[in-house]
C-alpha cells in the first residue's frame, strides 16, 4: 500500500505533466524547450530505471517514424 507521502508525489507528477501541456500550447515561454527535454529525460531515467541514452533512442525512433508518416 502506497503511504500519504507517495501518493502525494505521483499526484503532484500528473499535475506537473498536465502544466507542462499548457506551457506547450502557449507560443512563448522564457525557458528554453531545449533544456526542459533534457532535464526531463533525467527525470524519466532517475524514475524508470532506463538510461537517458535508451530513452533519447526512443524518441529518435518516434520522431523518425512521425516524420515517415508525414512525407507519405
Amino acid at each position: 500500500m502506497e503511504n500519504t507521502e507517495e501518493k502525494a508525489a505521483r499526484f503532484d507528477i500528473a499535475n506537473i505533466i498536465a502544466w507542462f501541456e499548457c506551457e506547450l500550447q502557449k507560443e512563448s515561454n522564457t525557458g528554453s524547450p531545449i533544456d526542459a527535454r533534457r532535464e526531463l529525460i533525467r527525470a524519466l531515467a532517475l524514475y524508470s530505471g532506463i538510461s537517458e541514452k535508451q530513452i533519447k533512442e526512443s524518441l529518435e525512433d518516434l520522431t523518425h517514424t512521425q516524420n515517415q508518416g508525414e512525407t507519405e
